[in-house]
């Protein structure tokens, strides 16, 4: 009984550790959490007071590559608003980048993994726009800001 109350303490913390579920990419299913909501908001709030577009893009499609200055390899996948995968680009070493792939414009959510944990961006992008993304050495997202052309 002298230490009912540290054994119950334990075993609640123990339990947590247990009943830890990964959650679904909810994005799939139209829904967006706060996290996806501010990013859109913010990349939007950026493109709205961006220069016109340069003269030497002619209506090109977006596009995005990865590249990777992290310790482990990433996955880069890019979907449309509805969900449909566009492009995808699996396990880019450390010290190497992906191929630029091309998508149509609109609503795009670009899902960078490495294993153990996921980042979603989700950004309106039009025609004449880049987005290079980059992972730290700490094997985080370091920019994920879209460029015109």
């Amino acid at each position: 009984m002298k230490y009912l109350l540290k054994y119950f303490a334990l075993t609640v913390v123990a339990l947590s550790f247990f009943n830890c579920v990964v959650e679904p990419m909810e994005f799939l299913d139209g829904a967006t959490n706060a996290v996806v909501e501010e990013i859109e908001n913010s990349v939007l709030g950026e493109q709205a007071n961006a220069v016109a577009t340069d003269s030497s893009c002619n209506n090109q499609d977006p596009k995005a590559r990865i590249t990777n200055n992290g310790t482990v390899n990433v996955d880069l996948e890019i979907y449309d608003v509805d969900g449909n995968l566009l492009a995808s680009e699996y396990g880019v070493e450390p010290g190497h980048h992906s191929d630029w792939e091309d998508f149509s414009s609109g609503e795009i959510s670009f899902l960078v993994s490495n294993g153990s944990a996921d980042k979603l961006v989700v950004i309106e992008m039009s025609t004449c726009m880049k987005f290079d993304m980059e992972i730290g050495s700490n094997n985080q997202l370091v920019s994920d800001q879209p460029e015109q052309l």
